[in-house]
């Protein structure tokens, strides 16, 4: 008669283990060294990566007045950016990070060119921890992830903005809408100049599920705030489709 086989624990069983007796880290950092994309210091806890810790503890953020757009300013500034003052941006509100160097490029080229998906959790958690970001993120409103062409999302297997609208709501009881569609399979912003982006995203967004969003603050959710072609081109759009308010909430914005 055979002897009943012997049922060993699955690898995430010991993993479990590992973790809950303070092992995990070290072993990883061991078996997998991997080092900090922006300071390339060895990661002692890769688990929580992709960033060391003091690039963690170190993300370039915001500091001084800011235009309400969300654009930083000088002092003698006024308080308003230029555009602004001319009465064309097309948003109420908005908010990011900060500005897209350093570290938090490092770790948002992570998310986006690496397919580091977790980096979008500890992400949403370091901007709820400003204060800006939480004062566009008012109850009620509606997450809305700036979408890519379905071609470049099949190809990229996600959407960063979708990941991050995801991560914020989740961690404040937010609703996600994507209303939002890329009907244009438009060419890359990278390297074109802000004349050219703009005309690069003309008519290349509209909106479905108009009820979700129509009477309510809509709060628009993308990586990255460069000239601001895009997400001025889906607030233009969300305005159209009803909405009472539009804001804009990025990671990082370029100065």
């Amino acid at each position: 008669m055979n002897a009943p086989a012997v049922r060993r624990p699955g690898r995430a069983v010991a993993f479990a283990v590992m973790a809950r007796v303070g092992l995990l880290e070290p072993v990883l950092a061991v078996v997998f060294p991997s080092r900090c994309p922006a300071c390339a210091a060895p990661l002692a806890h890769p688990s929580r990566g992709p960033l060391c810790g003091g690039c963690w503890a170190s993300l370039p953020v915001h500091r001084g007045p800011a235009c309400g757009c969300g654009l930083s300013l000088a002092e003698a500034a006024g308080g308003t950016c230029g555009r602004c003052r001319r009465g064309l941006t097309p948003f109420r509100a908005g908010a990011s990070l900060g500005p897209f160097t350093g570290s938090l490029r490092s770790l948002l080229h992570e998310l986006k060119f690496r397919g580091r998906r977790r980096v979008a959790t500890r992400l949403a958690e370091v901007m709820l921890g400003r204060d800006e970001v939480r004062r566009i993120l008012t109850p009620g409103a509606v997450l809305v992830p700036v979408p890519l062409h379905p071609r470049r999302r099949r190809e990229r297997g996600f959407n960063q903005a979708e990941l991050l609208a995801e991560e914020l709501a989740r961690r404040t009881g937010l609703a996600v809408a994507g209303v939002l569609v890329r009907r244009k399979d438009t060419a890359a912003q990278t390297g074109l100049s802000g004349a050219a982006r703009r005309a690069n995203v003309a008519g290349a967004f509209a909106a479905r599920g108009r009820g979700r969003i129509a009477g309510r603050v809509a709060v628009l959710v993308d990586d990255v705030f460069t000239t601001g072609a895009t997400v001025m081109a889906c607030a233009r759009v969300l305005s159209a489709a009803g909405a009472a308010e539009v804001r804009v909430l990025t990671a990082a914005r370029v100065a």
